[in-house]
């Protein structure tokens, strides 16, 4: 690996290497009980050592590594790992157990989701309201235009409207978490397909029950909604399994 020449500051440098070396982590290219060497780390990244050492506390607090006496600082397995973590998110994303983490990913969703819909239904917030209508119709024009990367930003910041609608604090923690869920399904998924139509209706249907403060109908309209998406990126078959 060459120096960074990019980032700039300490700040920009540490996030650098640690999504550099947690990428390498998680994709198995550091296997379970590799040590990392600092002076390496040093050498490869062109840092100081008083990064290498931030990286290495953020990795640590991650649960992707641990330091040991008179051994080093040694990469754990993933049971270690904080998976909800939005950058393991990111990093798993590109190895090995990228089907697998999508579709715990989006069981947490079909869990979550759906008590943050009825959650906005019962605060009667406008604003949470207004905002979802106005990330739909942005949604429907990206669909209508064929802009998928559009689509995506929309529904992403429908969700997350949706999720922080409910003002609930737990919920709150792992708004992130779905986010980055989200955010992987769009980087290995085409947005648009033969669903996507109907997944618009879904859409409106949710907005409509938000809106008239029916947090029953809110919730069954959203864990449709989540099951279809789960059908539509892990396959029918999946799709059926869960029924």
């Amino acid at each position: 690996m060459i120096a960074v020449t990019g980032p700039t500051g300490n700040g920009g440098l540490h996030a650098h290497v640690v999504d550099a070396i947690g990428s390498r982590i998680a994709t198995g290219a550091l296997p379970v009980g590799s040590v990392l060497s600092t002076e390496l780390i040093e050498q490869e990244h062109g840092v100081s050592r008083s990064v290498v050492r931030e990286v290495l506390r953020t990795l640590t607090g991650l649960g992707m590594v641990q330091p040991r006496h008179r051994v080093g600082t040694t990469v754990l397995p993933v049971s270690s790992w904080n998976l909800l973590d939005a950058r393991v998110i990111a990093w798993r994303a590109e190895g090995p157990d990228s089907r697998r983490q999508l579709g715990e990913l989006l069981t947490l969703r079909e869990a979550l989701e759906p008590v943050a819909a009825r959650g906005a239904a019962t605060e009667r917030d406008v604003e949470t309201v207004q905002t979802l209508r106005a990330q739909l119709r942005r949604m429907e024009i990206a669909f209508s235009e064929g802009k998928p990367h559009d689509f995506a930003t929309a529904d992403t910041a429908f969700h997350e409207a949706l999720l922080r609608g409910a003002h609930n604090d737990a919920l709150s923690q792992l708004v992130q978490t779905l986010l980055a869920t989200l955010h992987v399904r769009y980087a290995g998924h085409r947005p648009f397909s033969e669903q996507t139509a109907e997944s618009l209706r879904r859409h409106h249907e949710l907005v409509d029950a938000v809106a008239a403060e029916d947090p029953a109908a809110a919730e069954a309209v959203s864990r449709t909604l989540v099951r279809e998406a789960r059908a539509e990126v892990l396959g029918a078959a999946d799709g059926e399994e869960r029924k």
